[in-house]
């Protein structure tokens, strides 16, 4: 009896301990859906991987259409996400309640550091799909010894969840694949994946490099790093638009960045083309718009050249690299498509009220 009850006090010791945090899964995808200041509707698709986060964001009402979040969790659910790309940009700070809520502040630095409170919940409506979290990261010696140079890699691949129609899931998980790997689906399950592309990548690294290093032990230069990263920008009303991140550096002056976008119907599995959305036609009002659109973003006249100001060219054409959300198309240029490495990518969003005359009713 005694026994007993000293089991039973300890339970509940350690049930009360318990109750104080929140668990979390280790690598985890999350669609959720909140306001901020109670009047912004905002959706985040939130990917968890260890204690690192990063989300890419979407505003329903504001200037900024969509932002990329990343930042750190600790083991209590206390997180903290800024732009990464943007030491002054916001910041979304506070807590998981729960696995399927979160809490906090936003910090908008344009609006005189204004703090606005938050309140995000997990949530699949329809038209929507679960992922899963595929994730790997290891650093690998050229040579023994200390003083080696080093080949960094992290990936993180997600694939469509248990869906009802296994079919179209099937169908989008091996489109994700494809555009992840850059090749036809590997033989094998998704687990197999990663540590296969990791292998490939380390036997280019010690073949490129054994032989210079030497001749070369010191150049800081074979220290190579590769991040591959899959983003969820939009998954609502039977639309997914996913991007593949890349950055490598494989020496030079500098590594590179690409962000490769993908449309697809849910209801399908098929990837959409600008045929499927524009009518017959589009092409020269198009590129009308996103010339305008990229001069408006770089503060020039509407008689300016973009030639005369840092870009390749006079007018911006349509690509295939394009995305979707609730709001817009937006399309994508990465580094050197319209101008130098030094100017960055363009990114030029048109709202589907500036693109009316355009589209297909459908996107009406």
């Amino acid at each position: 009896m005694i026994r007993y009850c000293l089991i039973s006090l300890i339970f509940c010791i350690h049930s009360g301990f318990l109750s104080g945090q929140v668990y979390l899964p280790r690598k985890a995808y999350f669609h959720l859906a909140g306001r901020i200041d109670d009047r912004i509707d905002v959706t985040l698709n939130l990917v968890k991987v260890m204690d690192s986060l990063y989300a890419d964001l979407i505003f329903s009402e504001s200037e900024c259409t969509h932002s990329v979040l990343s930042g750190l969790v600790d083991r209590d659910g206390k997180f903290q996400m800024r732009n990464p790309y943007c030491d002054t940009g916001m910041v979304f700070q506070g807590s998981f309640i729960t696995r399927q809520k979160l809490t906090g502040t936003y910090i908008n630095p344009g609006k005189s550091q204004s703090e606005r409170p938050f309140v995000f919940v997990e949530s699949y409506p329809a038209g929507s799909i679960p992922m899963q979290v595929f994730y790997q990261d290891s650093i690998h010696s050229l040579v023994s010894g200390t003083g080696s140079p080093v080949a960094e890699i992290r990936q993180c691949m997600i694939l469509p969840g248990e869906s009802s129609n296994p079919v179209i899931s099937d169908t989008i998980r091996s489109r994700m694949v494809q555009d992840f790997t850059g090749k036809a689906l590997p033989a094998g399950s998704p687990e197999q994946i990663l540590p296969l592309m990791e292998r490939a990548f380390l036997e280019n690294y010690q073949t490129t490099n054994s032989s210079l290093y030497k001749s070369f032990p010191d150049a800081g230069i074979l220290n190579w790093e590769l991040l591959r990263f899959t983003h969820i920008l939009y998954n609502d009303n039977h639309i997914l638009t996913y991007y593949i991140l890349s950055y490598a550096f494989t020496g030079g002056a500098h590594g590179l960045e690409t962000q490769d976008f993908r449309v697809v119907d849910i209801t399908t599995g098929r990837a959409l083309t600008l045929s499927d959305l524009f009518l017959p036609g589009f092409e020269t009002g198009l590129s009308q718009l996103l010339t305008s659109k990229l001069k408006e973003q770089n503060k020039m006249p509407e008689t300016a050249r973009l030639s005369d100001n840092g870009f390749f060219v006079d007018e911006v054409k349509p690509n295939t690299n394009f995305y979707i959300t609730n709001r817009g198309i937006g399309f994508y240029y990465n580094h050197y498509e319209l101008a130098p490495y030094a100017n960055g990518p363009s990114d030029i969003f048109l709202t589907f009220e500036e693109l009316l005359s355009l589209i297909r009713e459908a996107f009406h």
